[in-house]
């Protein structure tokens, strides 16, 4: 496979993943093919979807010419410019830009001309691609983070997003990403996502994905439960910014329940996937983190596994 194809492969499945878990139905409280947000829709998302390909090739094309400081950090700041250029409802893609964009760079450090490419070689390479962002890939994704101004992002005591003294502190003492994120481990899905190696979605998501693929071959049922398996795994940080620590963990209780019940694959678990929608919407729960790991897991699924939609 020459390099162009390899980079093309890996840009078409991190962008088919968010498209293929945009329209996976029910997802409680998120955007499906049968309900919408209210600034945010199917049509939107998918408009910030496509924007993302051509970062997604440049990034697999960059990762695959060795891991160098400041390429991170400028490519997520892009993408995320694209997404919201691309469509009127905001923040869309935030959490699964600053997921997929460092897999596509190690998918492209580590894709070989036999499409050779296993699970533990992509989570090694993902890992130095974090390791190896410096202090400018901070600046920037610290900026990305900014310009989208996630719901409920609230503040913290060292390298807040939105204080201004932040990106002097970044540049004066040349702080790591790594390093950068520790201020909001335990706070934040995501960034713990990405210090700690992937854990939701390689240990958490992609086992019960790939569970449900092989007792059915529905990747929708695949993602669907992958959500609950995520929400039931760890409190949502996106809605405990929006609605409170205690909402968090009720949402968490009853991913919990829906997914011991069987979630998507069971009657009585389809009955309890619907009261979770119903109160997700009346109470405005989104767990948006959770969807941005099945992002994550669903590209893997989709490369690493070859599964087709």
């Amino acid at each position: 496979m020459k390099s162009e194809d390899r980079f093309h492969l890996i840009a078409s499945c991190a962008t088919s993943a968010l498209l293929v878990e945009l329209l996976a139905t029910p997802k409680p409280g998120l955007v499906d093919r049968r309900r919408d947000l209210r600034e945010l829709n199917a049509v939107r998302m998918q408009a910030s979807a496509s924007s993302l390909y051509r970062w997604f090739y440049r990034g697999a094309e960059l990762g695959s010419r060795g891991l160098r400081p400041g390429v991170l950090g400028k490519l997520i700041l892009n993408a995320v410019r694209s997404s919201l250029s691309a469509q009127s409802g905001g923040n869309a893609h935030l959490g699964a830009i600053l997921l997929l964009m460092p897999l596509c760079m190690a998918a492209g450090a580590s894709l070989g001309s036999e499409y050779d490419l296993r699970e533990a070689k992509l989570r090694r390479s993902v890992r130095n691609v974090i390791s190896s962002a410096g202090w400018s890939d901070t600046f920037n994704v610290f900026q990305a983070i900014r310009v989208t101004r996630p719901a409920g992002l609230g503040v913290v005591p060292y390298l807040d997003v939105t204080d201004d003294r932040t990106y002097v502190e970044v540049r004066r003492k040349r702080i790591k990403l790594l390093d950068a994120l520790s201020s909001y481990k335990g706070r934040d899905s995501i960034a713990d996502e990405l210090i700690i190696g992937y854990p939701l979605t390689f240990d958490v998501c992609l086992t019960e994905m790939r569970r449900v693929l092989r007792a059915n071959g529905d990747l929708n049922d695949a993602i669907v439960n992958g959500l609950l398996a995520v929400m039931a795994k760890r409190v949502d940080s996106h809605i405990v910014r929006r609605n409170g620590l205690h909402l968090g963990r009720y949402a968490s209780h009853l991913a919990m329940r829906a997914l011991r019940e069987g979630g998507v694959l069971t009657e009585r678990g389809r009955r309890l996937l619907q009261q979770m929608d119903n109160v997700f919407r009346e109470k405005d729960i989104r767990p948006g983190s959770s969807a941005d790991v099945v992002d994550a897991a669903t590209f893997v699924l989709l490369l690493v596994d070859r599964v087709k939609p």
